[in-house]
């Protein structure tokens, strides 16, 4: 019986070692399990670092399938989206929504030469940042992207240029005229200039623009092939897509023209009326300053936050 009752000693000895050992395991796995945070990174790119900036829902859990949002910034912009995405990142955090916005190529932060700046390096580091966020954050969920005006114009694209699938996309006021139209931004009052522009671009591989920078042949002619309403269209994915009341740098065809391929999707959305005082950068008439800024501000990321959630249910 002494025996019996030593060799049952010891089984629920080593029972409770084992119970021990696996609580420890688990404490050990939550300490390293990346806590959420807020924070400017260098992200490891095909040509070399991407300034970027990661925010992560507040609260995560193992085996949780986080979406992620990137949000691209448009033609001579940064990662701030004219001051837009730092409070549309939070806004969707809370709505356990992962987010990172980068500097794309000679804007911002980034040490590559304006030139560098094309449709294909673009969708390159929007590759590397959604790998980015899967390896070292576990951001395995579905993808979305949010792109202003030319990163409207490369989220279109994207779907038919990444190497990720994507579920769904949020346009603002995207620069999606067909072509070469793509870059009535640079002088929608003479598009003879544009064309101009572009032919000293392909001549000499590169050439100035009124913006302060300089754009290349590459540029150009990745402009000159692509349609991104057509391939908006052969995607099928949910759009959500604004458009300002005074998009002076458009010509009327262009909103008129992906206004008409967002309407033909399913499951999509045009949202225009919240908007109808802003400018293409989302501010009131007189700026950035004027009190209706942060009226538009708040309705932009409102539309957005709404339609992406309902999406990702």
């Amino acid at each position: 019986m002494n025996q019996y009752k030593r060799r049952r000693a010891m089984i629920i000895l080593w029972g409770c070692i084992a119970a021990l050992a696996l609580c420890t395991a688990a404490v050990l796995g939550f300490l390293w399990w990346k806590t959420p945070e807020v924070g400017d990174f260098s992200i490891p790119g095909t040509r070399g670092e991407i300034p970027a900036t990661v925010e992560l829902p507040g609260k995560l859990s193992r085996g949780e399938e986080i979406p992620l949002a990137v949000l691209c910034h448009g033609f001579t912009g940064n990662r701030g989206g004219d001051t837009h995405f730092t409070q549309l990142a939070a806004d969707l955090a809370e709505q356990g929504i992962a987010t990172v916005r980068m500097d794309f190529p000679g804007c911002g932060e980034s040490t590559e030469p304006y030139t560098a700046y094309t449709l294909s390096n673009m969708a390159a580091d929007v590759d590397s940042c959604i790998a980015y966020m899967q390896d070292t954050y576990n951001v395995t969920g579905p993808i979305v992207l949010v792109g202003h005006s030319m990163g409207g114009r490369l989220a279109s694209l994207y779907p038919s240029m990444g190497n990720y699938p994507v579920d769904a996309l949020v346009l603002w006021s995207p620069a999606n005229g067909t072509g070469l139209q793509g870059l009535d931004f640079l002088n929608v009052e003479d598009l003879s200039q544009v064309e101009a522009v572009a032919a000293e671009a392909l001549a000499n591989g590169k050439a100035a623009t009124k913006w302060n920078v300089e754009i290349s042949d590459v540029f150009v002619q990745e402009m000159q092939s692509s349609d991104p309403n057509a391939a908006l269209r052969e995607a099928g994915l949910p759009v959500l897509l604004t458009y300002a009341g005074h998009e002076t740098l458009f010509l009327e065809s262009t909103v008129s023209e992906t206004i008409a391929a967002v309407e033909s999707l399913p499951n999509s959305q045009v949202v225009l009326e919240p908007f109808v005082n802003g400018d293409h950068n989302y501010f009131g008439p007189t700026g950035k300053e004027d009190p209706e800024t942060p009226v538009m501000d708040a309705a932009l990321r409102e539309v957005t936050v709404s339609f992406l959630t309902d999406i990702l249910k």
